[in-house]
């Protein structure tokens, strides 16, 4: 099959448009940079000895090389955020997986 499309792929390039052409550019630019946390991001602790690496948290606040995440089982307490570089944290993947 990769042959085929190699034969046939100035031809299906050339029918496209402009538009699509930028448009495919910037979805395989995307996919190719690793996904970064950020404002919004889901994420647990990366270190497995922390009690934080079971519990959710979303990133509230970035400071540029650090990151503020509000954790959901800290709601009760007086304090609700800590701040932590990007390497400390990963995604929250949930109970199931």
């Amino acid at each position: 099959m990769a042959q085929e499309y190699e034969v046939i792929k100035q031809d299906y390039w050339a029918e496209l448009s402009t538009e699509e052409i930028d448009l495919i550019s910037t979805l395989q630019n995307a996919s190719l940079q690793p996904d970064t946390i950020g404002i919004g991001s889901i994420v647990a602790h990366a270190d497995p000895y922390r009690t934080l690496y079971v519990e959710r948290g979303e990133v509230v606040e970035d400071l540029g090389e650090e990151v503020v995440v509000a954790w959901d089982c800290w709601k009760k307490q007086s304090k609700k955020t800590d701040r932590y570089f990007r390497d400390e944290l990963r995604f929250w993947q949930g109970e199931n997986q």
